[in-house]
């Protein structure tokens, strides 16, 4: 048996092999290229058994090597490393033969002759792979693999080309070197799905569940230790993180764009929960590289106000028509900030992929728990406590708030809506729902008074005269606005905290 520890990136671009073979020869970095044409054939059982096992059987077929059946088992995936057992033997003819395979590489109970007689193939990926077996100044050894092709079944088809690092010997670290040299010449973006992983979809489509960061709740218990904790929720982000810019690659939309903005906005937030127990200096570089990443974002909230103003099924677009002139200068705005391609070529670029190299590593890192005693338990409800005390003090409720009171505070009810997120797992979630319930709406009724305010600042700086009737409108709109948000501000400072017995 071989575990596999692998880097899978997805590679855009052209004549990527003299571009990796140029890379390695400028850095005097030793290796031994060969190409080689593989013919890979996947099998199950019609009811789906290996795949409902998380095994993986294929028969490869090589140019260059004898056949062989392989069975992958059980894995885990962390932000585009891959790590899952693996075992080969050498095969003749393209029928798979389990029984092969040691008796022990099975989960408990798997029939394994009933299996070998319902096996049928269900998919192929024939590709061309180049090979770098790259050796380091230290000895340490990587296979760099460039893979072009295709997975197919039937008339359905999904191309193939990235890029694989795996470790053959040495430490981990090699494989990250390696990674941050190629992000600086290619357009890279980490591939969390593996090849078997593609193939399923094409044979057993289904539509990938869609992220909302409004409902966002970490999976985390409180039996956990504070920094398994931490390195859970953590890893969700990263993950959460990857899925939405799958989906954004596949369908560039805004939406997807700020649920990627508030996903960041989550993980860095953790690093502030935790900053007491991680290493103060890679703590503050992740955190200054996740503020980077949500500032070549930040034209995505105002893009997003703007749509909502001007979209024909909104709330505002009837009153706004009352002055053509607005709605056409609203909607040029709108088409000037608005840049799939710069968030595209962000998603692809040196600075994001180093970033999540960056998240996954410190996920990977052997950090010690605290010598204090410090629990989840502790951490957790101190969190919540000066979260809620910052906004009752921000937001008193003896107070008349102006509508600059809550715009400016917004930032502070968003960072408590996040350590929500993060520690909202372990407690009642009645009595969660309840508390979250009045100052979530009051978080989106402070969205709303922003898209207005976007909206008042159009109409002091236009240089036409403006119909009387939008004006009047957009008055009582924002005192009708303050009223539901005191409201809200009310009733969520007379809850008591659901962090209490």
């Amino acid at each position: 048996m071989d575990t596999e520890i692998e880097l899978k990136y997805l590679v855009l671009g052209d004549d990527i092999p003299a571009v990796i073979t140029n890379l390695l020869e400028q850095h005097q970095l030793t290796f031994v290229s060969q190409t080689k044409q593989l013919q890979n054939c996947y099998f199950d059982t019609a009811d789906l058994c290996l795949r409902k096992a998380d095994i993986g059987l294929r028969i490869r077929h090589s140019s260059v090597s004898a056949s062989e059946q392989t069975i992958k088992t059980a894995g885990k995936v962390i932000g585009g490393l891959h790590q899952r057992p693996e075992y080969n033997v050498e095969i003749v003819g393209d029928t798979p033969d389990l029984r092969l395979f040691a008796a022990n590489i099975w989960p408990l109970g798997f029939k394994v002759a009933d299996v070998n007689q319902q096996l049928t193939p269900l998919f192929t990926t024939n590709f061309v792979r180049i090979t770098w077996l790259v050796t380091t100044a230290e000895g340490e050894q990587i296979e760099l693999a460039f893979d072009q092709g295709e997975v197919a079944v039937g008339q359905k088809s999904e191309l193939i080309s990235e890029i694989e690092l795996e470790l053959v010997c040495g430490e981990r670290q090699a494989l990250f070197s390696l990674a941050e040299k190629l992000f600086k010449v290619l357009s890279l973006r980490p591939g969390t799905a593996s090849k078997a992983a593609r193939g399923y979809g094409l044979v057993f489509p289904r539509a990938e569940a869609n992220i909302s960061s409004a409902h966002t709740l970490l999976d985390l218990s409180i039996e956990m230790p504070l920094i398994t904790s931490f390195k859970a929720g953590f890893e969700q982000c990263l993950a959460q993180l990857q899925q939405l810019i799958s989906q954004f690659v596949a369908d560039p939309n805004l939406l997807v764009l700020k649920e990627i903005s508030d996903v960041l906005a989550l993980a860095r937030h953790g690093l502030w929960l935790y900053k007491d127990y991680l290493d103060e200096t890679e703590n503050a570089a992740v955190r200054k590289q996740i503020k980077t990443a949500l500032q070549q974002l930040s034209w995505v909230e105002t893009a997003k106000q703007i749509r909502e103003l001007t979209t024909k099924t909104g709330n505002y677009r009837k009153k706004i028509e009352y002055s053509k002139n607005l709605l056409a200068e609203l909607k040029d705005e709108k088409h000037t900030i608005i840049d799939f391609n710069q968030a595209h070529d962000l998603f692809y670029g040196e600075q994001f992929n180093v970033l999540q190299l960056s998240m996954l590593q410190l996920i990977l890192a052997d950090i010690p728990e605290p010598q204090n005693s410090t629990s989840l338990s502790d951490l957790a409800p101190s969190w919540l406590a000066i979260n809620l005390d910052d906004m009752k003090h921000a937001l008193p409720d003896s107070k008349v708030l102006t509508p600059a009171d809550y715009l400016n505070n917004h930032n502070l009810l968003r960072r408590s809506l996040l350590t929500d997120s993060w520690f909202g797992t372990l407690f009642d979630q009645h009595r969660r729902q309840e508390l979250k319930g009045p100052w979530f709406d009051l978080h989106l009724g402070i969205d709303e008074l922003e898209t207005l305010q976007l909206l008042k600042n159009h109409l002091n700086d236009s240089q036409q005269e403006l119909p009387i009737k939008l004006i009047n409108w957009l008055d009582d709109k924002m005192e009708n606005l303050l009223g539901a948000l005191k409201h809200c501000q009310h009733a969520a400072q007379k809850l008591p905290p659901y962090w209490l017995s």
